[in-house]
């Protein structure tokens, strides 16, 4: 049977593909793909999706039909994310969205976000326990978890689209956007240690900045998923990067291997969301998966 799963984040639409012969130890994936159609634009000053946004997502869904009919896919499981539980035109936009791509698409919580991203992320790591954090465009999620399961999820505002939007307004951007754009995100991961402890677990991190972070780390003019996945990053070393990104223009940062188009403002806001992260939890190093929600999805779905 062959099944697939797209998650319609904030920032970045993905698509997977796998063979399942009816067990869970027969998933073999068979094709992927990712594009950054930044649904997020405009939505902190406007409330809801601009029509350039929809423009880019429609066609990334055009895109993935084309794919599936190929393919020949039989099973379809779709999830939209945080833009689509705050946007006041989410829904006109879904009903638009699901007859291009050809199936249901169901808006998920932040909670069952975190839950399902879990479980796409420890595949094939070997991380007993810690804390999980999803950095996305609209928001960033944080799982204290143990032996595979959940003990404490909470979802949060910090998205790297609106952090971008309303903080880092020149490029490069001013000391002042920094030292605004770090202690608002401090003070929102106070919050989070509040809620969810502050004892120093291990760290593993998921989604774009952080596996941009370590494609920028080893030089991968071309993304490379095996190195990539348990990839151990140093706090000592994000923070240089952070250093290199604030001082170069977007275009510049461009240059930067490993640093795929469309991310060369986010990467900012994100790394300081991953520092911040690091400080809260007393971590010099975290760990890096290259698998998250959309993998999660697709195994809930088969009831793995």
């Amino acid at each position: 049977m062959r099944v697939a799963s797209v998650d319609l984040g904030t920032n970045t639409f993905r698509l997977l593909v796998v063979d399942y012969g009816g067990k869970c130890q027969e998933i073999r994936p068979l094709h992927e793909e990712r594009r950054v159609v930044r649904m997020g634009e405009g939505l902190a000053q406007k409330g809801r999706i601009v029509s350039q946004a929809q423009e880019r997502a429609l066609k990334a869904l055009e895109d993935f039909r084309d794919t599936l009919e190929t393919l020949k896919v039989e099973k379809v499981v779709a999830v939209a994310t945080s833009v689509f539980r705050e946007a006041s035109n989410a829904q006109p936009f879904l009903l638009r969205a699901q007859e291009v791509l050809g199936a249901p698409i169901k808006v998920i919580s932040g909670e069952e976000e975190a839950r399902l991203t879990l479980k796409g992320a420890l595949l094939g790591l070997d991380v007993l326990k810690g804390v999980l954090f999803d950095i996305g465009g609209g928001s960033t999620e944080y799982i204290r978890f143990q032996d595979h399961t959940p003990l404490k999820i909470i979802s949060t505002s910090l998205g790297v689209v609106k952090l971008t939007e309303t903080f880092l307004l020149h490029d490069p951007p001013t000391q002042e956007e920094m030292r605004m754009l770090w202690a608002y995100v401090r003070k929102e991961m106070e919050k989070v240690g509040e809620r969810l402890g502050k004892d120093p677990w291990p760290l593993l991190g998921t989604a774009g900045t952080v596996t941009t972070l370590a494609a920028i780390d080893m030089g991968l003019s071309v993304y490379q998923h095996e190195k990539v996945h348990g990839y151990t990053l140093r706090k000592v070393r994000i923070e240089e990067m952070l250093s290199d990104f604030i001082s170069l223009t977007r275009h510049e940062r461009l240059r930067m291997p490993g640093l795929e188009e469309g991310r060369e403002d986010l990467i900012i806001p994100g790394t300081v969301i991953t520092l911040a992260t690091m400080e809260l939890w007393n971590q010099e190093v975290l760990r890096v998966s290259d698998l998250g929600l959309r993998e999660g999805v697709l195994l809930d779905a088969l009831g793995c």
